[in-house]
């Protein structure tokens, strides 16, 4: 069995993190550009959680979680399991389960509705790297070398390639055409280097008038 890679859009979700110390802070860092109306509950939170609750980017709750916290207010989209103890961890991956609830648990993989892969942020580009749960050192390993080999430039080129989408559906309207169109621009961007143009979007927009132009016009005595 293999896990369902996926970009989730939490802007607005409820999501829980159970747990106040290092685990969770990290979790939690991971979810505070989302827009996720975050909680978390836990007996004591790191400064870092405080902080952030004092600054309104999250809600605290101070207190043990308890199973019956599920079935009480807003229904969360995701938990992560993060208190510190293993055996707590899954039961708690496992009070999700039964309510079909997505869970991760940061001790047991095998029994968690979601991982959460080790990530590469340029902008909107996003590189994401996973082991099933299997190495989290090795998924750390491996998205340090791609965040060193990954230029910064790309995300110039991403936020063009996003900005100019309708343009080029509105120039090549035909959907083989257009996809063949992006994948040619994609190979060309990385062969000359575009992602360091200065203007991503101007070099962009030179390539969709090109191809356009290259169009046989259609005759309209045809």
């Amino acid at each position: 069995m293999h896990y369902y890679m996926a970009e989730l859009s939490l802007n607005g979700a409820t999501v829980w993190v159970i747990g106040g110390g290092a685990v969770a802070t990290r979790k939690i860092g991971g979810l505070l550009t989302t827009g996720a109306q975050i909680l978390v509950i836990a007996p004591e939170f790191s400064a870092a959680i405080a902080r952030w609750q004092e600054h309104g980017d999250l809600q605290t709750k101070m207190a043990w979680f308890k199973e019956c916290d599920l079935d009480r207010g807003v229904r969360p989209l995701l938990v992560f399991a993060a208190t510190g103890s293993a055996r707590m961890n899954r039961a708690i991956a496992g009070y999700c389960r039964d309510r079909g609830l997505l869970c991760n648990s940061a001790d047991a993989p095998g029994v968690s509705g979601f991982l959460v892969p080790a990530v590469v942020r340029r902008g909107g580009l996003t590189v994401a790297v996973g082991t099933q749960g299997a190495s989290p050192a090795l998924s750390r390993l491996l998205k340090e070398r791609i965040d060193r080999w990954l230029e910064p430039g790309w995300q110039g080129l991403v936020s063009a390639f996003g900005m100019l989408r309708t343009e080029v559906t509105r120039r090549l309207p035909d959907p083989v055409e257009r996809s063949l169109f992006w994948r040619k621009t994609a190979l060309l961007a990385e062969q000359q280097g575009c992602q360091n143009h200065p203007d991503p979007q101007a070099w962009l927009l030179e390539r969709i008038h090109a191809t356009a132009s290259e169009k046989p016009s259609e005759d309209p005595s045809s």
